[in-house]
């Protein structure tokens, strides 16, 4: 117990090793790999991307042209973002915010109305 004693009282007066995590936040490193997301708009369903991913974290349908993405699923390797050649898919440093369940990111292709419908 005595060669312990410095040691306890050392941790005593120093300051903690950890973060307060939810409340003080720490920024993201220049390269950190966060998430990944997908603008949809610029989409052409191809199926580029889930051919490269390597977890099976996408799944695109060319006839409905929806693409799914499982986040949970994802590891995040970035082939996708390096197989789309339209620049959809990317990488951004902020991380996704933790569930009780693993949802499934839907994306669907804009409806294009034709100006006979309108009228």
């Amino acid at each position: 117990m005595p060669k312990m004693l410095p040691t306890v009282v050392g941790n005593l007066l120093s300051k903690p090793a950890t973060r307060p995590h939810p409340y003080k936040r720490r920024e993201a490193f220049v390269r950190a790999r966060g998430r990944i997301i997908f603008d949809i708009s610029r989409c052409i369903f191809c199926g580029a991307c889930a051919l490269r991913c390597p977890a099976d974290a996408i799944r695109v349908n060319r006839a409905e042209r929806e693409l799914v993405f499982e986040p949970f699923r994802c590891i995040v390797c970035g082939a996708c973002v390096d197989g789309c050649r339209r620049g959809c898919a990317q990488i951004i440093p902020q991380y996704h915010s933790p569930a009780y369940t693993k949802p499934e990111e839907y994306y669907r292709a804009p409806v294009e109305v034709k100006e006979e419908d309108q009228l």
